[in-house]
């Protein structure tokens, strides 16, 4: 693959500033489904835990420290699933696409090409007859470009989402920025490098770009702008997850999309091995899909008619004598090491009908949340993808 000629995500990542449940239950039952709003009416949102997220730093941490919200605020307004498989190839693109579509996709490394499925994005839009305008998919890096599309028969581009992906930098800004970052780290003084780090954030800023190709259309394009051009303009955090959050909420606000996701990637910054940034990052994600459910209760459109859907795309590896631990999530071209932390994460479902307070310990693959939502939605999942773990929506 050709090396990029800006900053990679990591680069970024590292320079820039940056309550009980009760126990086991089983499908939702008919009658909660009755309450729900017309299918035509509701609206599903997609959460991404992206960058490997372990359960042990998640729902099974008994104080629950890094998702404080997801605990005690969302967590009992849902059904927890407890034992949600990634058992594929344990990759950020791979585990995202097949999220998205209910089936198990790219299974190599050539995420040049669209998903070999129809997404849920596409469903949506071709089965509704709806514009572009209704589907969005906020990404954290070009490797899910891809994402929002397929190569499936009667499905493509034209019923495409929306995929924006933050602002990137030059290679030469990064490389300016690690040089002052380290400067700033050999003083030993605090000062110097909070200074550094604002330096660092008006650079990032001044010297950024912002990718348009995944729009799909002018209004779609010129809304971004008009987002991005605001962004440059403030001075708080320059945070690449932060910055989808509130292009989301802003969205949400501005085209009410029936289908949305966000797919959040600042934890992957655990591959740098620094054990604090990568649960500071779960906190972060954590306090980021608060904000987004706090819109959906807020707004009109949403309020009372969303399904929101929120999981890691995959875990990291367990900690072990001579192992990588938290850093890695298995070898990125042969997928040897990934061992049960990776592979064992969770899922949130919260909206409308869905039981309160409850747990699913069955096992169910990733995929299962296309199904899921489409189900919700009132719309069949493709031919062969996973089935929902919800019965009877429809």
């Amino acid at each position: 693959m050709k090396r990029p000629t800006v900053a990679s995500r990591r680069d970024f990542l590292r320079f820039a500033a940056g309550a009980g449940l009760a126990v086991a239950s089983g499908p939702l039952a008919p009658a909660a489904i009755a309450q729900s709003p017309a299918p035509s009416l509701r609206r599903l949102v997609l959460v991404v835990f992206g960058g490997g997220t372990r359960s042990s730093e998640a729902i099974d941490d008994p104080q629950h420290r890094y998702v404080p919200r997801l605990w005690k605020e969302m967590a009992p307004q849902g059904t927890l699933l407890t034992n949600v498989r990634a058992e594929q190839r344990v990759v950020h693109p791979n585990c995202n696409g097949s999220i998205k579509t209910g089936h198990w996709e790219w299974d190599d490394l050539d995420w040049s090409r669209p998903l070999a499925h129809p997404t849920i994005f596409e469903m949506v839009r071709k089965h509704r007859g709806l514009p572009d305008l209704a589907a969005w998919s906020f990404v954290y890096a070009s490797i899910l470009a891809n994402t929002g599309r397929s190569t499936a028969t009667g499905y493509g581009d034209r019923f495409a989402a929306n995929v924006v992906q933050p602002p990137t930098i030059p290679r030469a800004a990064a490389e300016e920025m690690k040089h002052r970052m380290a400067a700033a780290a050999a003083t030993g003084s605090r000062e110097e490098e909070l200074a550094a780090v604002a330096e660092c954030a008006r650079l990032a800023r001044s010297s950024s770009r912002i990718e348009t190709t995944g729009l799909q259309s002018e209004a779609a394009r010129a809304w971004l702008i008009e987002q991005y051009d605001a962004w440059r303009r403030a001075d708080g955090t320059t945070s690449h997850d932060a910055f989808l959050a509130g292009c989301a909420i802003a969205c949400m606000k501005k085209f009410s999309p029936q289908v949305m996701s966000v797919d959040f990637g600042e934890i992957d910054c655990a591959h740098y091995g620094s054990w604090s940034r990568y649960v500071e990052a779960i906190r972060r994600t954590d306090a980021l899909t608060w904000r987004l459910w706090r819109t959906v209760q807020s707004l009109e459109d949403y309020r009372d008619r969303t399904l929101m859907l929120i999981l890691p795309d995959h875990g990291r590896q367990l900690e072990r004598p001579g192992g990588s631990g938290f850093i890695h999530h298995g070898d990125f071209y042969t997928n040897e090491g990934a061992d049960e932390g990776c592979r064992r994460v969770w899922m949130l479902a919260i909206g409308p009908g869905i039981e309160r307070g409850a747990r699913i310990a069955r096992p169910l693959p990733i995929t299962s949340a296309a199904a899921s939502g489409l189900r919700y939605l009132g719309l069949n999942p493709s031919p062969g993808a996973a089935p929902a773990f919800l019965e009877g929506w429809g």
